[in-house]
């Protein structure tokens, strides 16, 4: 996003260089003709495309208000997650998931997710750190606890994944624990076997924990089940 408003201040230089191009202060009184017939005209479109092109890479309107990135279980998953937030406008990215307080910090997923955003050219101060969640129930709870108005929230992982966010965020707005009138967008990733397979078993896990509420589910961890649904498809 950024890459584009850089692009988009180039392309504004640009058109300016190419309008002034199409001027000649050495036109005789027929202006009108010397203007159609020389080259003017056509500096003066092609500095309008750039023009035009700048200005909208510029301005464009954002579609999403918070971007949220659950920590993966690799690195490479997690670097995934973040190439796929470059293609996105948003005004906060939410990186979503545990830190370990027991270790240095610079060594978690979170930091590796922070860092590439910065390469990007995100901002520190549009990047909001949820570090309690263990599990996708309390990433979507946490992560979108942040979020009080109404606003449109994009959330990135593989599709199976996403079907979880999608079936807690819809119990919890029944219950309330949600805004009814936030917006989720969907955001998927490219999936692999092994995700697909351990998202399918997760969300069977996931539908029966969710029979009683958003609340009783809470009480029930998934680490251990979660552990050995990876160790069987991985």
């Amino acid at each position: 996003m950024r890459l584009n408003k850089k692009i988009g201040a180039l392309l504004l230089v640009v058109s300016f260089v190419f309008f002034i191009l199409g001027f000649n202060f050495n036109l005789t009184g027929n202006f009108i003709k010397d203007y159609f017939e020389g080259s003017f005209l056509f500096y003066h479109l092609i500095g309008l495309i750039f023009f035009i092109g700048g200005l909208g890479l510029l301005v464009g309107k954002r579609s999403l208000d918070y971007l949220i990135i659950p920590i993966a279980g690799e690195d490479k998953e997690d670097l995934e997650r973040t190439k796929r937030a470059e293609k996105e406008k948003t005004e906060y990215y939410i990186i979503s998931g545990h830190i370990d307080k027991t270790k240095p910090i610079k060594y978690s997923q979170t930091a590796t997710i922070y860092k590439e955003l910065r390469k990007q050219g995100i901002k520190p101060s549009e990047m909001k750190i949820e570090s309690k969640s263990k599990d996708t129930l309390e990433n979507a709870i946490y992560s979108l606890g942040k979020v009080k108005e109404m606003k449109t929230v994009g959330i990135i992982s593989y599709p199976k994944h996403l079907e979880r966010f999608k079936m807690i965020i819809n119990q919890a707005k029944e219950e309330g624990r949600i805004p009814k009138n936030i917006k989720i967008k969907y955001l998927p990733t490219e999936q692999t076997f092994k995700e697909w397979a351990y998202g399918t078993l997760a969300n069977i896990k996931e539908r029966y924990r969710l029979r009683k509420g958003v609340d009783e589910a809470k009480k029930h961890k998934t680490g251990k089940f979660g552990n050995f649904i990876k160790k069987i498809v991985g």
